[in-house]
């Protein structure tokens, strides 16, 4: 399309689209996430109806949704056939947890089991201690960096594919104002950024799907772990700053991103 986003691999056919509705909160009110996807199109869409080695086909990277398993027992089944179809096409695969419990808990769901098997094949995973606790049965104690250090080394040891973990550190003041960290880990280093304060928040809504995709945007090109961690922080602030849940930043946007701010760019 005009965004240069291919789109002969987009599925279509007669049922209803998935749905949620957001009631956005203000100051000590937090937003909150109403789910409408029991029986969507995509929900109940069989994996044999999908080209997954077509749209794989040159691909270099296969970036999934923990969103996708818990949508039911057709989402396993749709994540498990996406991961299958890019192991045998040799494409990396990224894994964002994305744990959505409402999802999960609507069904008779084992989500730990269910993610634990799926990133047995990634090389990239999105998320931080409190989902590698959830992966792994077990709490980590230490403290900010410490703690998510050593959850990532307990990722790497349970994970022989993984290669880079990526999170960040959210401090919550009020719904419009954060503070935010983006911490890179690899089985040989790591790299957390300084927070930075976020305020006059205008969505919170798709800023982790941003910091993914300034994540891999950096990976893919091959960036050092401190380079890698910038830019998936100045796409998840900058993300702060736009209404709906689909930024559309250019290179050139997130290299000038400046975290004191700055005047008109003319």
């Amino acid at each position: 399309g005009a965004a240069g986003i291919g789109t002969r691999h987009v599925g279509r056919g007669a049922g209803r689209m998935g749905l949620y509705f957001v009631e956005t909160g203000a100051g000590l009110r937090p937003s909150a996430i109403t789910y409408d996807r029991a029986g969507s199109l995509f929900a109940t869409t069989a994996p044999e109806e999908i080209d997954f080695a077509g749209a794989l086909d040159g691909a270099a990277l296969l970036h999934m949704s923990g969103i996708t398993p818990a949508l039911g027992p057709g989402g396993v089944e749709l994540a498990r056939a996406a991961v299958a179809a890019a192991n045998a096409a040799g494409v990396p695969i990224c894994f964002d947890g994305n744990y959505r419990a409402l999802l999960w808990d609507a069904w008779d769901s084992d989500p730990r089991r269910v993610l634990g098997e799926l990133i047995q094949s990634a090389q990239v995973m999105i998320g931080n201690h409190r989902d590698i606790a959830l992966l792994l049965g077990k709490p980590f104690s230490g403290e900010g960096p410490e703690r998510r250090r050593e959850a990532a080394q307990a990722a790497f040891a349970a994970f022989p594919r993984l290669q880079l973990i990526a999170s960040t550190a959210r401090e919550v003041v009020h719904s419009g104002h954060h503070r935010i960290a983006a911490r890179i880990d690899t089985r040989a280093q790591a790299h957390q950024s300084e927070a930075i304060d976020v305020t006059g928040i205008v969505e919170r809504i798709g800023t982790g799907d941003a910091y993914a995709a300034g994540v891999l945007h950096a990976w893919l090109g091959a960036k050092d772990v401190a380079e890698i961690a910038r830019t998936g922080l100045a796409s998840t602030v900058l993300k702060h700053t736009i209404p709906g849940d689909m930024p559309r930043f250019s290179q050139a946007d997130l290299a000038a991103f400046d975290p004191a701010g700055g005047d008109v760019r003319r």
